[in-house]
């Protein structure tokens, strides 16, 4: 977590159930100059099963960088599957 946050001016900008999507919505966000972290990632990489339960993997944003984030991962939307063989 970045050294000035206030813990209590955190928000959500998205929950993830994957690992991996997550991962790629925090390089998205931090190369758009969006500090961000994930809440329970530690316990996603220990436990991966308990991600349901814990209710996902929470992309935290400073409370003034939410809209910024939100708009930003609109345009990220993860393959909802494998991807589909490529046939020569």
């Amino acid at each position: 977590m970045h050294p000035e946050w206030d813990p209590d001016k955190l928000a959500t900008a998205a929950i993830f159930y994957n690992l991996h999507e997550a991962d790629i919505a925090v390089g998205l966000l931090e190369s758009c100059g969006v500090d961000c972290f994930l809440c329970d990632e530690h316990m996603h990489r220990v436990h991966p099963l308990a991600t349901d339960i814990l209710g996902g993997l929470r992309l935290q944003v400073a409370e003034e960088d939410l809209e910024l984030a939100k708009e930003l991962l609109k345009e990220y939307s993860p393959e909802p599957g494998p991807p589909e063989p490529i046939n020569d």
